[in-house]
């Protein structure tokens, strides 16, 4: 979904850019205060914003991209797509740290700027036409993501851009699926079959997994080892996630859930007391070649990480592709990052923006690749 933080890979001829630690927070403090082209100020402050964010500092990280967003902003027409970096990795923080307006905000400054100042053509254009759809994914509401992921189906299809309408239709499949309706999800795939588009070799791939993942919704332990020994590896160099166990909702989230659905009052409303803490954490595990997890393990958080034990054997009970071959080693290495955390609201008796309210999970893969963003003119 927004899979995407922070490190710019370098296109352009500026071969000292890629800096750490002292010499990272110097050229950070140079494009402040005496300004640096777009290109270096989005590549110094996306990577400044990270080491704040990876060492847990979420808001530090947030007020930095803010402000490298506030300097660059008026470029877009020069430097749309490093200006379109710091808009979406704002969005990235901002979703982590529990600040959904600005995230909102974000989302639509990073479409704008790429739709406003590149040709529609562009693979930078094509990449963020999900953008709107996932930032509703990430706010909950099913509806919006669905209407916008049809948006772009439809314009795609008109526009005679098959792949990008697979793509939108497999997006829409995966709404059915996590609203636990597998007839519309089988439908919707059965019509992505159809399509002439189906052929290419990569997008059947792509339909291969989709298929896999619906299958493994209603699969035995034993039918998803098959599964997973059927599909191989072909499908990507790293391997994707087929199946894993639900989340669980925290006690206050089920509760506002529970009420919800029955019409009665926010059983866990903000209040001007509310004081909700941040807590995160890092999980290290291994994606065998045969598709399972091993030795899951907390690597780092918070003050406090018993909390994420429950994440621990979530992550050790999921599924993944596998890897053929007999140089299969001991498969892939990740680490992802867990931000438990309500969102930020007025509560009653406030005029104070804070966190509050349920607590909400949001996961990033810190060590996937395509959290690299091109940043080039």
């Amino acid at each position: 979904m927004i899979a995407l933080l922070f490190v710019l890979t370098m296109q352009a001829a500026t071969p000292d850019i890629v800096v750490s630690g002292k010499r990272l927070a110097e050229a950070y403090e140079s494009c402040v205060e005496q300004g640096c082209p777009p290109l270096r100020d989005a590549q110094v402050s996306i990577a400044f914003a990270e080491q704040q964010f990876r060492q847990g500092a979420y808001q530090k990280a947030r007020y930095t991209l803010a402000a490298a967003v506030a300097r660059n902003k008026d470029n877009a027409v020069v430097a749309p797509k490093p200006v379109a970096a710091l808009y979406e990795a704002y969005a990235t923080v901002s979703l982590h740290d529990g600040e959904m307006d600005v995230f909102k905000k974000a989302v639509g400054g990073q479409v704008r700027t790429l739709r406003d100042n590149l040709p529609p053509n562009d693979p930078a254009v094509t990449a963020a036409a999900f953008a709107t759809g996932d930032m509703w994914v990430s706010l909950g509401n099913g509806r919006a993501a669905e209407s916008s992921y049809r948006a772009v189906e439809r314009q795609a299809l008109a526009s005679g851009d098959a792949t990008l309408a697979m793509l939108a239709t497999l997006r829409r499949v995966g709404l059915a699926n996590a609203r636990r309706d597998p007839a519309g999800a089988t439908r919707l795939l059965a019509e992505a079959e159809a399509r002439p588009a189906a052929a290419d070799p990569a997008l059947r791939s792509v339909l291969q997994v989709v298929r896999l993942r619906l299958a493994a919704k209603r699969a035995d332990d034993a039918a998803v080892d098959r599964l997973v020994r059927d599909i191989g590896h072909e499908t990507s160099a790293r391997p994707i996630l087929i199946w894993s166990p639900p989340y669980e909702p925290t006690a206050q989230a089920s509760a506002r859930e529970e009420a919800a659905k029955f019409g009665s009052v926010d059983p866990v409303p903000a209040r001007s007391s509310d004081l909700d803490p941040m807590q995160w954490v890092d999980i290290g595990f291994w994606i065998k070649p045969d598709g399972k997890t091993d030795d899951a393990e907390i690597l780092r958080g918070s003050r406090s990480t018993g909390w994420a034990n429950y994440l621990v054997k979530q992550v050790s009970e999921r599924r993944y592709t596998g890897s053929p071959g007999p140089d299969r080693g001991n498969g892939v290495y990740r680490i992802e990052r867990f931000s438990l955390r309500g969102t930020y609201q007025v509560p009653t008796g406030s005029l104070i923006s804070r966190r509050g309210g349920p607590a909400a999970l949001q996961v990033l893969d810190l060590t996937a690749p395509e959290t690299r963003v091109t940043a080039s003119r």
